[in-house]
């Protein structure tokens, strides 16, 4: 009997000594987070991140990802990144705005002629000066940046060609006050509120519209409540995949580029992706039968132009509208 109890005992011990061993990593992990939902080119780009550190490391660093705001919403997560809680996350340029709002002139509708243009004050001189001014401010530093499509406006009942259209429209922004500024010189009614909040405010009618990428507007399901997208182009935009100082203390220097280079590749990727997924986007909102509405482009260009640029001059670096305008 006292022989048995000892095998027991032992049974038990080696069993649990094996699970604590099995259970122990043996691997470094990058935890990823963004609020942006699977299915879009943002989070293939993040799988294609994941998979090129996991073999360029020989699986000793590995990714896991979480999407569709498991980690809380773009605040909390860029907090979350004072807090080393996570180690990297990707983000709209909200980012900017909030903590260096001096440049919150990246998100002023009809600026950038194009991607290329876009691309050219990123990785510029002016990119340069927002990446420090938030690394300063914040210890945040910026890594790559994933393009989204172009933003759209959608609405629920009312189709909008020209902005006096607009008039009295409640439209869903971000907590922002470049977007809260220029959608009211529009002429809308702009109401600030949550991306995690968005798709309830429009379904139970607190607000009638919205402005985002088809991406967002597909993969977060707004086709159930909008009925109307107006091809406005009016922001092209994009994400920040950004690390916290821990970022460096966690890794050596040889697997930092190794990190690197492979969320540089994957931008890459992602950029490709981009423009293919437009079209299918586009598909699946006609197959939701919600209908694609032109614009008087001219008419919101030169609202943007008269009066957004010059409302927004004094609050922003001097000169800086001029000086993106002016590059190539």
């Amino acid at each position: 009997m006292k022989k048995r109890l000892q095998f027991i005992c032992l049974f038990f011990i080696s069993l649990f000594c094996g699970c604590s061993n099995s259970s122990q990593k043996d691997f470094a992990e990058i935890k990823l987070g963004y609020v942006m939902s699977a299915g879009g080119a943002s989070h293939e780009g993040a799988l294609e991140f994941a998979r090129l550190v996991k073999e360029r490391t020989q699986g000793k660093i590995q990714v896991k990802i979480y999407s569709n705001g498991q980690l809380g919403n773009d605040r909390e997560m860029i907090e979350g990144l004072s807090l080393r809680s996570i180690d990297m996350i990707i983000v709209g340029p909200s980012l900017i705005g909030w903590y260096a709002p001096e440049y919150g002139v990246m998100e002023v509708p009809f600026l950038f002629r194009d991607y290329e243009h876009l691309d050219n004050v990123l990785y510029g001189d002016i990119g340069k000066e927002i990446e420090e001014t938030i690394s300063s401010k914040r210890k945040i530093h910026f890594l790559a940046y994933y393009r989204r499509g172009p933003r759209y406006l959608t609405t629920t009942k009312r189709k909008v060609i020209k902005p006096a259209d607009l008039n009295g429209l409640k439209l869903r922004v971000p907590e922002l006050p470049v977007y809260i500024e220029s959608w009211m010189l529009f002429g809308a009614n702009p109401t600030p509120i949550a991306y995690s909040d968005m798709f309830m405010a429009l379904k139970q009618g607190i607000v009638d519209g919205q402005e985002n990428p088809l991406e967002t507007i597909c993969t977060s399901h707004l086709y159930e409540t909008q009925k109307y997208v107006m091809e406005t182009n009016h922001l092209l935009s994009y994400y920040i995949v950004a690390v916290g100082d821990h970022f460096y203390e966690k890794f050596e220097r040889e697997q930092q580029e190794v990190v690197i280079q492979a969320i540089k590749e994957s931008a890459v990727y992602q950029n490709e992706l981009m423009e293919e997924y437009e079209n299918s986007y586009k598909k699946i909102l006609n197959d939701h039968h919600v209908e694609f509405i032109p614009v008087d482009r001219e008419a919101f260009e030169k609202i943007a132009l008269e009066k957004i640029a010059p409302a927004l001059s004094e609050r922003l670096s001097p000169g800086i509208i001029k000086r993106i305008t002016a590059v190539k």
